[in-house]
């Protein structure tokens, strides 16, 4: 992981708190700053200095319209039990990705992951902010799950 500086964890902060998303972080450390992260990196930087993204009430996306060649329709993710992430793996992978699925955490935070050819993990779609311990939880609960597959 790269070494950023106290001024540059400072322009961090301010991006933060300015409501920049983590892919957004990314981009401007490396255009801004030179420094180049993966996304996780980025992730866990914030999370070591406790630093998190503020939300504001945002405009509804609009939604652009999509040819009706085929209805997709996505599986109901089950309801996690016991404070445990519930994590699945799509039977078809996304674009790009080696592998994808989704994941509900016990919070109702839910979303898309996805792993692609180099090993750079993505979120997608992400309902929330799901919580550090939460996070650790998902975590090993991909692992089991890659492993029985």
């Amino acid at each position: 992981m790269s070494q950023v500086t106290a001024e540059q964890l400072e322009m961090v902060r301010r991006w933060a708190a300015e409501g920049v998303d983590l892919n957004g972080i990314q981009k401007r450390l490396a255009s801004e700053c030179g420094v180049h992260m993966m996304y996780m990196d980025v992730r866990f930087l914030l999370l070591d200095h406790g630093i998190e993204i503020a939300t504001a009430a945002a405009p509804a996306p609009v939604k652009k319209e999509e040819p009706a060649a085929e209805t997709v329709v996505p599986e109901p993710v089950p309801a996690p039990a016991a404070g445990k992430p519930v994590v699945t793996l799509d039977e078809l992978m996304l674009p790009g990705a080696l592998i994808s699925g989704k994941v509900t955490f016990p919070s109702g935070t839910h979303g898309a992951w996805q792993i692609d050819q180099f090993g750079r993990f993505a979120w997608s779609d992400l309902s929330g902010q799901p919580t550090p311990e939460e996070l650790q939880a998902f975590q090993m609960e991909l692992q089991m799950l890659l492993s029985r597959a």
